[in-house]
């Protein structure tokens, strides 16, 4: 009985969140429940403020674009001929990397990068824009970043499909101390 109520109420407080903010409820067929997604908004996205993001939140010290940039994790170049910028597929290619991104800003950075959804969006267009990516050169760096790019391939070096599959590295086992030997006289 009061998982019902707790349920109904749950029910009743997310239809009036969906009801005030505009957006449809859920509509329940036989199928089960479907939610409405936010519609497709187009984003007034922009491959130079990519450019400007990329080197700001120093996503620049690892990846590269147009030659410039680390060599820790995978270039981001622009391909010829490559269909229009997506910036959910952008994402989800972001999330499939995001342990291995995570770790080495906490390692290299000591924070974790945040970005919003505008910022991948803008992000998604640098790094299909290959217009964009030539006017990001050594030059163009601030001098703090130039000096910290990684020039070690991490992501070709060590085992990112298990990192990526079990968010961590190959299995560390733990040292046993050995036994000190037993004096039997």
């Amino acid at each position: 009985m009061m998982r019902w109520i707790v349920t109904a109420g749950l029910a009743v407080l997310l239809g009036a969140c969906g009801a005030e903010s505009g957006a449809p409820a859920a509509e329940q067929t036989g199928s089960g429940a479907h939610v409405s997604l936010k519609p497709n908004l187009k984003r007034n996205i922009d491959p130079a403020r990519g450019r400007d993001i990329f080197v700001e939140k120093g996503c620049v010290l690892c990846h590269s674009a147009n030659g410039v940039g680390g060599k820790a994790a995978p270039a981001l170049d622009a391909e010829v001929g490559a269909p229009p910028a997506d910036p959910l597929d952008f994402a989800a290619r972001m999330w499939r990397g995001a342990p291995a991104m995570i770790e080495l800003q906490s390692v290299e950075l000591g924070y974790t990068i945040y970005l919003t959804a505008d910022e991948i969006a803008h992000l998604a267009a640098f790094a299909a824009d290959r217009e964009a990516q030539r006017q990001l050169t050594p030059d163009t760096l601030p001098e703090n970043i130039r000096n910290g790019l990684l020039d070690q391939r991490f992501w070709e070096m060590e085992d990112w499909d298990d990192y990526l599959a079990r968010g961590r590295e190959g299995e560390m086992q733990p040292e046993v101390p050995e036994e000190a030997p037993i004096d039997r006289n």
